[in-house]
């Protein structure tokens, strides 16, 4: 063992960097390696999940996701990622349907490729998918509030009391973040709510997002797997599986 690694500090930026890099933390195979107790690798990640790099589960910890780019910086990001969930999203809409839409990138993917919907109505807190439903037709409302900085979603207590007054056939929901224990999560808190809301009064909920987000926890639940019905990825198998095994439907793209 490198005599540097019998420091906290040392461990504790090794196992920094694999928490960023995505890497599940296991505390017997950490003990192994380094050569130490597993009281020890545990002290080290309760420290990390003190300064929020991790969170602590049975038998180790996992990543926690940072927070987005702010959303002006990234709408126009991962544009191939979201156009291919959007195609394989388009099927389930059909015109008359209540949608409630997401921000995001990939559910401002899913607005641009959205036909004309005559009897449709769409329903979203996010302004650029907004304009993108509006400018082909279809019957719009913007849900209204303080705009949120990495969403750029409208959050508080008017956009949550405006979202729950209707009844929605099926919603679109980005995602910072879905995990097999933790579910659907967001950097956001305020966020979080508004998501959580949209989920609630709709009949069906579809999660789209790529492969980087899943197997990832975001610092805020939105909804466990278990109450959500579809997710439609660019993930492979293996990193979807333990989500296919808590119910979720998954269709990969």
């Amino acid at each position: 063992m490198e005599p540097s690694l019998n420091t906290p500090e040392t461990r504790q930026q090794r196992l920094r960097e694999r928490a960023a890099d995505g890497e599940a933390l296991v505390l017997t195979q950490l003990a192994a390696e380094f050569d130490v107790s597993v009281d020890t690798i545990r002290r080290d990640l309760l420290a990390l999940e003190a300064e929020g790099c991790v969170s602590r589960v049975r038998g180790g910890a996992l990543p926690v996701e940072q927070p987005s780019v702010p959303v002006m910086e990234r709408l126009e990001s991962g544009r191939v990622t979201g156009e291919r969930l959007a195609q394989a999203a388009l099927p389930m809409v059909e015109d008359g349907m209540v949608l409630m839409l997401d921000g995001g990138t990939s559910v401002l993917q899913l607005a641009r490729a959205l036909p004309h919907l005559p009897r449709a109505l769409i329903v979203t807190p996010a302004p650029a998918v907004a304009l993108e439903t509006l400018s082909r037709g279809t019957e719009t409302i913007l849900v209204g509030g303080r705009l949120s900085r990495f969403g750029g979603l409208a959050v508080g207590q008017a956009a949550l009391t405006a979202i729950t007054d209707i009844a929605a056939d099926l919603c679109f929901l980005g995602a910072c973040g879905i995990e097999a224990g933790f579910g659907l999560s967001a950097d956001d808190p305020d966020e979080a709510a508004v998501r959580q809301a949209m989920s609630a009064t709709s009949a069906r909920s579809a999660v789209l997002t790529g492969a980087a987000k899943v197997g990832r926890r975001a610092r805020h639940r939105v909804r466990p797997c278990d109450e959500l019905d579809l997710l439609i990825t660019d993930a492979d198998d293996a990193l979807t599986a333990p989500l296919a095994l808590t119910g979720l439907e998954i269709l990969h793209a």
